[in-house]
């Protein structure tokens, strides 16, 4: 099978070109950069600190590594001067996947416009070169906006921020023949901007507590393993995907060797964010995840993170 996958050098999109270039042609279509419009560098933690800007450096260049080191296959520029000018190859595809977007959903909001170009203007542009192609459209939970409860794909879409608007217009964009993925709080190695160890490794560094959302996730190794059963049965439809437990600060301290304070975040009302119903997907495609608990997980992630440093 020949597979385009654009965001290919990106923490979802290097996974999947790895795993898939296996047995499959690949070809990765990106912009290969982490920067947007007017910034050369934007920090998330607290300003002014030049050691949390030193660990968080260090840690998107550690997983950028990491990632360079996973993909195979012939790169395509998808970005020209921060405009989406894309440079699209001039082949037929038996499947597109669509991982490129901006990923950061925090920064939607001072980027309404970059947003929209990279996902909805991405997507669109895709459809017009390859009107005919099957798409597996990595969208994101944050379509359905605020919820407490256990959902399901039928919930009610409706978002407040630019990311997750963004998200739900490209969705509409995806025909009979694609299918919608929506994850929530994709985490693993490569993943150089939300790293679980940089944030912990950041908080002990200014002596504050590593915030923790006791929310639903999916780790990128079962995700992986979702996206090769769906590429392989390949049934049409939107559906979830999460794991049916919630991280946890209890096993962050089991996994990490340094001790540290937590404090719980809780969603945007006040209360725990509500979790996914995932069983539509399970049952499509015989889905089993690998980890049953969110320390197994942690503890893999922590194992390989390990390794990798020592390998540098």
């Amino acid at each position: 099978m020949k597979i385009l996958v654009t965001g290919g050098l990106g923490f979802i999109g290097s996974h999947l070109v790895s795993e898939l270039g296996h047995n499959n042609h690949v070809d990765i279509l990106d912009g290969f950069t982490n920067e947007y419009p007017g910034h050369k560098y934007i920090h998330r933690g607290s300003k002014g600190l030049q050691e949390t800007n030193d660990i968080e450096k260090k840690h998107r260049d550690l997983n950028l590594k990491y990632r360079l080191g996973l993909v195979s296959g012939k790169l395509k520029n998808i970005y020209n001067n921060h405009s989406f000018q894309p440079h699209i190859p001039s082949e037929n595809y038996d499947l597109i996947i669509n991982c490129g977007a901006l990923s950061e959903a925090i920064l939607s909001q001072h980027f309404p416009e970059f947003t929209h170009d990279s996902i909805v203007t991405g997507l669109a542009r895709l459809k017009q070169c390859f009107p005919h192609t099957p798409c597996l459209h990595i969208s994101s939970s944050m379509v359905y906006g605020t919820w407490e409860e256990v959902i399901d794909e039928q919930y009610s879409l409706g978002s407040e921020n630019h990311y997750g608007i963004s998200k739900i217009k490209a969705e509409t964009l995806c025909g009979e023949k694609d299918v919608i993925l929506r994850p929530i709080h994709v985490y693993g190695m490569g993943d150089g901007k939300f790293s679980i160890w940089m944030n912990i490794e950041r908080q002990i560094a200014i002596s504050k507590p590593v915030l923790v959302e006791q929310a639903a996730c999916i780790y990128i190794d079962d995700f992986v393993t979702a996206v090769k059963n769906i590429v392989d049965k390949w049934i049409p439809g939107t559906y979830n995907i999460a794991y049916n437990f919630v991280r946890t600060e209890k096993a962050l301290k089991a996994v990490y060797p340094k001790e540290f304070d937590t404090q719980i975040k809780l969603g945007p009302t006040g209360k725990p964010r509500g979790t996914l119903n995932c069983k539509k997907l399970l049952n499509t495609f015989g889905v089993n995840f690998e980890y049953s608990t969110y320390e197994d997980s942690v503890r893999d992630y922590f194992g390989k993170y390990e390794n990798f440093c020592q390998k540098q």
